[in-house]
């Protein structure tokens, strides 16, 4: 009784109702509307004529090419709701002012962070710093291989804490590891140490206890739900904060594919074994991963902090190469997919990469398929149990066309790959929460480091190997569905840019 009511009482489950009762409401009236028999046949015209005129707007405009087909699709199979519907929900819904708001946020960081001279000359590194992001050297990134790994060191990183922690997550889910970390954060709270938390409202959505911000303003911990769903369908619900980062005094950062819930630590089984991998940053670098959550924070709120008060200088001394960086949909820049295109095109030997997702635009998937046939070995692990089946149908037929081409695919046996990690010729590595799908690349707020010349780059490489080791290799026949799966493939992956 208790599990029906948590259900009835979802707030996923009500949003997503109000959203169909919406849906359902404009195809009501479009079809009593066509039906008419004085303004029917007028209005059937006048949107087949419209739609005609917006298939012609799609198709000449600087959209992702993916982008122009999930939206061709509807308009030209059912064109007076497919129009109608384009009309009204095509715009990212964000205002002007919204605009303005955080390219002024983001200002401050990019004096901060810009025109640090690029000593190395890599072309990547260059990139960045035009995009108002910088490299670091003094700097250390550990690897923890798994959640349990994750959670011993940061309940005493956390124990250790003076100042402040600081905390963005796309999932906070109760349980034991919730419990282990909020126990501790309650306690630095009392000792004076400040706390903010942001996180995912729909990422977290039915997951928090409840009045979860009021008993944290309680305990004085500072909480802000990120881009807060609303009644209303607008593309804006598309733009989720998919960041971990755990700030610690600028003195010690994390991140990585491990969000706050029992079954990244394997408290609890969903898909098999989970295997996932975070990051423990210290030193200098620290302090990117500060602005990061610090422009999110002013962005959600009226009563900016400001980001000078947070500096702390660094205390490692190292010859690593460390350059945190962040996407976000709004300044629309995809800086992840151009780092990658610039490392896949500049791999001479290896390219090895562990991603849940598979689903990528036509730049990547050439880029991935040229390294292949230029005697690069392109070996990428993906699940080898789904968290979503028809997203992972897609995936498998996404990894078909890369395998024809000679990429490896591999299946990770035991159960499901969360990682995220994108290593080349064994040198460079991008390390962070970044999927290879669209909603990571194009539609979420995530975080990632860019690293060289540091001993870490060879634990990630052991790291992919074992995973490596205990997955099967995936044939092009072992890939094939039959003609009613190949056909849903096909019919998904028409709208993959939107999965």
């Amino acid at each position: 009784m208790r599990k029906i009511i948590k259900i009835l009482t979802s707030k996923t489950l009500i949003l997503g109702l109000f959203i169909l009762a919406q849906l359902f409401f404009l195809g009501f009236v479009v079809t009593r509307l066509i039906k008419d028999e004085y303004i029917g046949i007028y209005l059937n015209w006048f949107f087949a004529i419209i739609s005609i005129f917006i298939v012609i707007h799609v198709v000449s405009s600087d959209m992702n090419p993916e982008y122009k087909i999930a939206w061709i699709i509807p308009i030209l199979a059912l064109p007076v709701f497919g129009t109608f519907f384009y009309l009204l929900y095509h715009q990212n819904n964000v205002t002007k002012k919204t605009l303005e708001n955080y390219f002024n946020i983001t200002k401050t960081r990019n004096k901060l962070l810009k025109n640090i001279p690029n000593e190395l000359k890599y072309k990547e590194i260059l990139y960045l710093n035009n995009n108002g992001w910088r490299y670091y050297r003094n700097s250390n990134v550990k690897i923890l291989k798994s959640g349990e790994e994750k959670l011993t060191k940061l309940l005493i990183d956390l124990k250790n804490a003076k100042e402040f922690i600081l905390m963005e997550y796309f999932i906070l889910s109760k349980g034991r590891v919730y419990d282990q970390i909020f126990d501790v954060l309650k306690q630095k709270a009392k000792e004076g140490v400040e706390i903010k938390i942001i996180y995912d409202d729909f990422g977290s959505a039915d997951r928090l206890p409840f009045n979860f911000r009021k008993k944290m303003k309680l305990e004085g911990i500072e909480t802000i739900p990120f881009n807060r769903m609303n009644l209303r369908l607008n593309f804006a619900m598309n733009y989720r904060t998919h960041r971990k980062i755990v700030v610690i005094d600028n003195k010690v950062a994390y991140t990585g594919g491990i969000n706050i819930g029992d079954e990244y630590n394997n408290y609890v089984e969903r898909f098999g074994q989970w295997h996932d991998a975070s990051f423990r940053i210290t030193g200098n670098a620290v302090w990117s991963f500060t602005l990061i959550f610090l422009e999110n924070w002013n962005f959600s709120v009226k009563d900016r902090v400001e980001y000078i008060n947070y500096y702390r200088e660094g205390d490692v001394k190292s010859n690593e190469v460390v350059a945190p960086f962040a996407d976000n949909p709004i300044e629309d820049r995809q800086i992840t997919k151009s780092a990658l295109l610039y490392l896949i095109n500049e791999a001479k030997e290896e390219i090895l990469i562990t991603t849940p997702y598979l689903i990528l635009d036509n730049e990547l998937m050439t880029a991935l398929k040229l390294a292949a046939k230029s005697g690069v070995k392109v070996k990428i692990v993906i699940p080898g149990i789904a968290d979503k089946k028809l997203v992972y149908l897609v995936t498998e037929l996404y990894a078909q066309g890369l395998v024809k081409n000679g990429v490896e695919i591999y299946k990770y046996k035991p159960g499901f790959i969360h990682s995220k990690l994108y290593l080349f010729d064994n040198k460079k590595a991008i390390i962070g929460t970044t999927n290879l799908d669209f909603r990571s690349l194009y539609l979420h707020f995530e975080n990632n480091v860019l690293i060289y010349n540091s001993p870490v780059i060879n634990e990630i490489y052991n790291y992919i190997i074992d995973a490596i080791n205990i997955s099967d290799l995936q044939s092009e026949d072992d890939l094939e569905k039959n003609f009613l799966i190949k056909t849903l493939q096909q019919i998904l992956r028409g709208f993959s840019a939107i999965l």
